[in-house]
């Protein structure tokens, strides 16, 4: 894809590995506990203990040091874009390299289909094994070596991307498990599976057996402009300007976005073949990319304004179908998608020119010898829908004496992303709309203890972030900071995450207000403790945080508990910075 823009690049060379942060549920609480809390209680919260790329691979895969599989059995976590397939990719490599041996088996969950784990593995997988020795399908004493070598322990199972596994129960991680359990030789494998975020917490998690670790962003601006420059390698003066650009006042958000492996990637893309400019959001991040995806193969796939509109819309209307009713969500039926593209034996089908532009690709076929076709990343099709989304009823219409009636997408994982990839949208028509709506979910009244009047307000915490202009956005993250801080807060947990997800600019200008107050009482100096402690999670690089620690640092009227925590917050985001 890089190529026509004079960059020839192979995975190894824009690697740059990815932390991994160990997570485990806490304990279960003696007595009661609140509605507000709910099936929140049994929730994975994440603890401190990180691991860098090369500890991870020595200590978890090869010393098998976990607390509750002992390396058998391992989750990588992580959002959209967030470098989990690349990263089991990596891992991929290093056991065959590095652990005797062993036998790594990649398997795309959503190829499954219909299929359980076992049958793929010793009918497809393995008479693809048997063609590739010369041989039609695979023999006895095949199957019977394969059947030792899960008996030996030798087995890795990679699953990639059990989010996109179709399940008839309508959850995956429920299905998954059930074949783990009656799967028989399966149990003996060492699996590690990849899985998006918000299914992983958003349902009930039969994979309790699993020591789960989230993929980290890269830091800013160490490993980001690293990346950079590796992407740049030939064109170094190139990667200098992107990276001052990023560095530019009120550019903060696009250091947030690029963050994630995915989004950077396409920063870089973008910038090669763009005006140098960067944009605000991640949908304009995403809308830039496909401005320059119909330029790559503008020679070898002519196109007019016309059909690119055209097709543009019609994968929106295909992409927000699938998200909202097809049984595998990425993986689309290709009756299903006749609906919308037409036939790919029609030379000016739609269809046609998608999958020659790339936008679809044909991943496998189903029983019946039909093919399934796959957006060429889920990120985009989550993308394509939020542009097929003109009324922002289509998430929420809430009706409160009959909700049965309602429409509350707002509350389903797989909607998450859409949503704040619509927030982002740049038409200055869908304004209106964007207040409305998050005004909707600031206000919005359940009925049921507040249950979900909490996760709609965290929903639009996150969407401020993309919805900048929203009137009420800094009373929100107000709120969301006083949760976040308050020590009696039944929601602190959930607050703290949300307060990762909205708007950085203005969160931190809450905490260093809060740090600047002149009162001197313990309230007061708990509170500025809190605020210190939280600027040291989400202000890496930022010059007013580092600023107003070092202020808190040096001052003789705070006590020496408050600047301790100022000390330690300082060092966490103040790496490379001059005054700190």
């Amino acid at each position: 894809m890089t190529s026509t823009e004079g960059v020839a690049l192979q995975v190894d060379d824009v690697y740059v590995p990815l932390g991994l942060v160990e997570r485990k549920k806490p304990s279960k609480r003696q007595g009661d506990i609140s509605p507000e809390q709910g099936s929140e209680l049994y929730k994975e919260t994440e603890i401190t203990k990180t691991f860098e790329h090369d500890a991870f691979l020595e200590e978890v895969l090869k010393q098998k040091n976990t607390p509750k599989s002992k390396g058998k059995r391992i989750a990588i976590i992580g959002e959209p874009g967030a470098g989990k397939t690349t990263l089991l990719q990596q891992i991929a490599d290093w056991v065959s390299r590095e652990i005797d041996q062993s036998i790594v088996i990649w398997v795309s969950l959503a190829d499954l289909r219909e299929k359980e784990l076992k049958s793929y593995l010793f009918e497809t997988w393995l008479t693809q094994v048997a063609e590739k020795t010369g041989k039609a399908k695979a023999t006895k004493q095949l199957k019977n070596d394969f059947v030792a070598l899960f008996n030996q322990n030798n087995v890795w199972l990679l699953l990639d991307g059990l989010d996109e596994m179709s399940a008839s129960s309508g959850n995956p991680l429920t299905e998954i498990a059930r074949q783990f359990r009656e799967g028989g030789l399966i149990s003996q494998a060492r699996i590690l599976l990849t899985c998006r975020v918000n299914l992983w917490d958003g349902s009930s998690n039969a994979l309790d057996d699993f020591d789960t670790y989230r993929s980290l962003d890269f830091a800013y601006p160490q490993q980001v402009e690293k990346f950079i420059h590796k992407w740049f390698a030939a064109i170094p003066e190139t990667a200098k300007q992107l990276c001052t650009a990023l560095k530019e006042s009120g550019k903060e958000r696009i250091q947030d976005l690029v963050k994630n492996p995915l989004r950077l990637t396409l920063l870089c893309l973008n910038w090669q073949s763009g005006d140098g400019k960067l944009p605000d959001t991640q949908a304009g991040l995403y809308q830039q990319f496909v401005d320059d995806f119909y330029k790559w193969k503008k020679d070898e796939f002519a196109t007019n304004s016309h059909q690119r509109q055209q097709l543009n819309i019609k994968l929106g209307e295909l992409a927000k179908a699938a998200i909202d009713k097809e049984a595998t969500r990425f993986r689309l039926r290709q009756d299903f998608v006749k609906q919308f593209l037409g036939d790919a034996d029609d030379e000016n089908s739609l269809l046609k020119l998608a999958l020659n532009r790339g936008w679809l690709n044909c991943v496998g076929i189903d029983t019946n010898r039909k093919p399934f076709y796959a957006f060429f990343h889920a990120s985009f099709q989550e993308y394509f829908a939020a542009k097929a989304i003109d009324d922002w009823h289509f998430f929420l219409n809430h009706v409160p004496k009959n909700p049965s009636q309602g429409t509350y997408r707002i509350f389903e994982p797989q909607w998450k992303q859409t949503i704040l990839l619509w927030l982002g949208r740049e038409e200055e028509n869908l304004n209106q709309q964007k207040q409305e709506f998050i005004d909707a979910l600031v206000n919005f009244k359940d009925g049921c203890r507040k249950f979900y009047e909490y996760r709609a307000y965290f929903l639009a915490s996150a969407g401020i972030a993309e919805f900048r202009d929203y009137f009420k956005a800094d009373e929100v993250v107000t709120q969301i900071v006083k949760w976040t801080i308050d020590s009696q807060s039944l929601i602190k947990e959930e607050a703290s995450s949300a307060l990762q997800q909205t708007d950085r600019t203005k969160v931190i200008a809450a905490l260093v207000e809060l740090l600047q107050s002149t009162t001197v009482d313990d309230s007061t100096r708990i509170t500025r403790i809190q605020a210190a402690y939280r600027l040291g999670q989400i202000g890496t690089g930022n010059e007013i945080a580092i600023a107003a620690l070092v202020q808190l640092l040096q001052s003789t009227t705070v006590d020496y508990s408050t600047r301790r925590q100022a000390a330690e917050s300082l060092g966490q985001i103040g790496t490379g910075n001059e005054i700190a």
